[in-house]
């Protein structure tokens, strides 16, 4: 069996020998490696006088933006870094090698410029995969290689979500300074764009308003290092935290604003304050997960929902006040003159309310002591011209048969006149008390109508000058031209 096995794998081996040897190899392609192989060293500039630079040409081909890490400072981006270059030992005539123009050639076998991301932000720092380099036969080089870049960005979180970040990809030669002269490559792309944007996907986060570039050249130890900056200027999309944060928000602000309409001894009325002010707490919470953590900055609408929360706050407290005072009982507490003024007669004017049987004008209060002290003087003067007439005209002389009955009922009617005495002032403290009571609850309604206004225009006018401050949307350009560059 084992004899069998090992014949059949030998004629087998044999076969394939036979089949390699009938498939025809590329001898023009051969000799060209060989011929371009032949006294090339990779480590060497390739210029024919090396006092020259060599001319390198960048061009990023931008395909996606992955990520904007505002958090941990960082974005990702899917990029194709395309560079051009010309090797003079790397020309050859096609017509000598069967009409090859073209060859790819391993990554590693020919010289490559060390030209690397500054503020790449990636592990690896350099994140780029080793591709082949495509080499013409009129000595260009074409090195392209795609790779998932994460580079560091200063992200401005103040007019988060209304706003706007510009980034830059720092590009430079690493150690070949003014040996390496770097240029970009922005052939064929329109005005605006220094990045080529044939097949970038569109972010659903972001909109890329312009890619501008810029060459720089700086001095290092001596020596003379070229640098080019590719700016990316993003506009933040705001449907998602309109609908979702900002609209839901504003929603139970008004929801909490009409719980002042409530009647006062209605307990779902502070249940609702201090749902819609936990439901706040969680959006603010969701705003902090997505703010870097620093001191630098607030995010507008982190304020608006720190306002939103204080107001909010401020109308549970008011609406405990108000609770409070719509349950007081005159025994307990007496309401002071200062208190009927304003919370009976000045507010309730001002505010336009009405209550039955009494109709508010607008208070004065030195004429209305005055009108009291002359009402009691009146009051007075009558029980006093009363009292004098009682004592000028006795009682009439009756007959002697109706004065011996009068006088023997003159007891019984004076207990009769205690009792009904004690029964109206009964009913005089009952009225009074009554109306005492009537007039807390009427208070706790002018507080509840003053709030209803006051938090009104606190959250409208809040609200408005929040969102007025976003500054107004710059073009690109000027964009740019105010961000940062070392």
């Amino acid at each position: 069996m084992n004899f069998y096995f090992f014949l059949f794998l030998k004629l087998f081996t044999i076969y394939l020998c036979f089949l390699t040897k009938s498939v025809d190899s590329s001898d023009d392609e051969y000799r060209l490696l060989k011929d371009l192989r032949e006294g090339y060293d990779p480590m060497e500039r390739p210029v024919s006088d090396h006092m020259k630079p060599v001319n390198v040409k960048l061009r990023l081909i931008l395909q996606q933006l992955v990520d904007v890490d505002e958090k941990n400072q960082v974005i990702t981006l899917v990029v194709w870094t395309q560079y051009t270059w010309s090797d003079y030992k790397m020309k050859w005539s096609p017509d000598e090698y069967g009409n090859i123009t073209t060859l790819q050639i391993p990554y590693g076998t020919l010289w490559k410029p060390d030209i690397l991301l500054f503020n790449s932000a990636n592990e690896h720092f350099d994140s780029s995969f080793p591709v082949n380099m495509v080499v013409s036969s009129d000595g260009s080089v074409l090195f392209a290689p795609p790779g998932i870049m994460q580079f560091s960005c200063s992200l401005s979180m103040t007019w988060f979500p209304y706003d706007e970040q510009v980034c830059y990809l720092k590009f430079g030669s690493w150690t070949y300074g003014k040996k390496l002269d770097l240029q970009i490559d922005d052939a064929d792309l329109p005005d605006g764009h220094k990045m080529d944007l044939q097949y970038y996907v569109p972010n659903g986060e972001f909109d890329l308003i312009s890619t501008p570039a810029f060459r720089k050249s700086t001095t290092f130890l001596d020596e003379t290092y070229v640098e080019l900056y590719f700016h990316m200027h993003l506009k933040r999309r705001t449907m998602y935290y309109g609908l979702n944060w900002i609209i839901p928000s504003i929603l139970i602000s008004l929801s909490n604003i009409l719980g002042f309409t409530m009647p006062v001894e209605c307990g779902e009325k502070v249940t609702l304050q201090i749902t819609n002010f936990l439901s706040i707490m969680v959006f603010l919470a969701m705003v902090s997960e997505v703010a870097p953590p620093t001191s630098e900055s607030i995010p507008i609408i982190a304020a608006f929902f720190s306002f939103a929360i204080v107001i909010l706050g401020v109308s549970i407290c008011v609406s405990l006040i108000t609770v409070n005072i719509f349950y007081r009982h005159p025994k307990m507490h007496r309401m002071g003159d200062w208190t009927r003024y304003i919370f009976l007669e000045w507010l309730p004017w001002i505010l336009l309310m009405s209550r039955p049987d009494h109709v508010f004008r607008k208070p004065k209060r030195e004429k209305k002591k005055e009108e009291d002290e002359e009402s009691n003087t009146g009051k007075v003067e009558i029980m006093e011209l009363l009292s004098e007439q009682q004592n000028q005209n006795p009682r009439p002389r009756l007959l002697v048969n109706s004065q011996i009955v009068m006088d023997s009922t003159i007891p019984f009617l004076e207990e009769v006149i205690g009792y009904l005495k004690v029964f109206k002032a009964k009913l005089d403290d009952d009225e009074e008390e009554e109306e005492e009571i009537l007039n807390w609850r009427f208070m706790a309604m002018v507080i509840d109508r003053f709030s209803l206004f006051l938090f009104t225009g606190l959250i409208f006018g809040t609200t408005f000058v929040i969102f007025a401050a976003c500054p107004n949307l710059l073009s690109a350009d000027q964009i740019i031209e105010t961000a940062h560059v070392p």
